[in-house]
């Protein structure tokens, strides 16, 4: 809040205290079929690839990752594989290759929502969008191409060339080591989990399943418009676009602290809702979300 005067402070506290948190309660729930969802497509996937867990261990371990994102980004995805084959008979291995595709389908689902959005809603979003997203990336893509010299592209160069001749050297000298071979079975486990989604015995429920989940954070976000007077006129498409920008706000941070607010609140700014407010909103939807993974989480571990 450092960049909010006194004024502007008492205003957000105002507004988070008139908020009707019966709303909150009804995206809670469907957060939580989200979660449940979630877990029975992750079922799906394991299954192809090993015993099929039971529900029950799947949510548990699933929540478990979700509260250990908000300690380090990408850390729960490691988490749950190792829950998962401590209570039940599915290698870690094999569990993390199902999560990769897990976040292959998500990525690819929010690619499509993010094009639906500022397509459709372009002369609203547009300028947002490049500015606040496509700016800061293309800027690291550059830095990334053009922000070496060509000495430091040689050198760059003549590193690779030698990390891969090592690898070479060092993988036909150990190739029957213990540890090599470990390495490579731990390496055809994960790559079994990656395309155990050939497998699937149906398809089309993996499939609904991805579409039921992004439908409840849809939800989840828009059913929060009813909680503050200066947000309840917005219709589905402000919801649309404050779920599909905000989900980048969620990746740049651990549990999408400070990022999402400030995304959340200029998307809300942009159909006309004042800045304040708009900052009550997301600090009110992002609290809620998150108090429900620390108290899920806490309680299944």
């Amino acid at each position: 809040l450092k960049g909010f005067d006194s004024d502007a402070r008492a205003k957000i506290v105002l507004a988070l205290k008139e908020a009707n948190y019966f709303w909150i309660l009804v995206s809670i729930g469907f957060a939580i079929l989200s979660h449940i969802s979630r877990a029975m497509r992750w079922q799906m996937l394991i299954e192809c690839v090993a015993p099929k867990p039971g529900l029950t261990n799947s949510l548990m371990a699933l929540a478990i990752s979700y509260l250990a994102n908000l300690a380090f980004p990408r850390m729960g995805e490691i988490t749950r594989c190792g829950i998962i084959s401590r209570y039940e008979p599915v290698p870690p291995e094999k569990a993390f290759g199902t999560v990769l595709i897990e976040r292959a389908i998500d990525v690819f689902t929010l690619f499509i929502l993010t094009l639906v959005v500022v397509f459709t809603q372009f002369n609203v979003l547009g300028n947002y969008f490049a500015e606040k997203v496509l700016a800061p990336l293309s800027g690291k893509f550059s830095a990334l191409l053009f922000g070496f010299s060509l000495r430091q592209y040689l050198l760059l160069l003549a590193v690779g060339v030698v990390g891969v001749l090592s690898f070479l050297y060092m993988t036909k000298k150990f190739s029957q080591t213990v540890v090599y071979q470990k390495m490579v079975n731990t390496l055809q486990g994960v790559w079994e989990g990656v395309i155990s989604v050939r497998n699937v015995y149906n398809l089309p429920l993996l499939i609904g399943h991805s579409v039921f989940i992004w439908a409840m954070y849809f939800a989840m976000i828009y059913i929060c418009f009813f909680c503050f007077d200066s947000t309840r006129h917005l219709g589905p498409q402000a919801g649309l676009a404050v779920m599909v920008l905000g989900s980048f706000g969620i990746i740049a941070t651990q549990g999408g602290i400070g990022a999402y607010q400030i995304i959340v609140a200029g998307v809300l700014a942009l159909y006309g809702v004042e800045y304040t407010l708009a900052y009550a909103f997301s600090w009110l939807a992002w609290g809620s979300q998150s108090l429900l993974v620390m108290v899920g989480g806490f309680a299944a571990m």
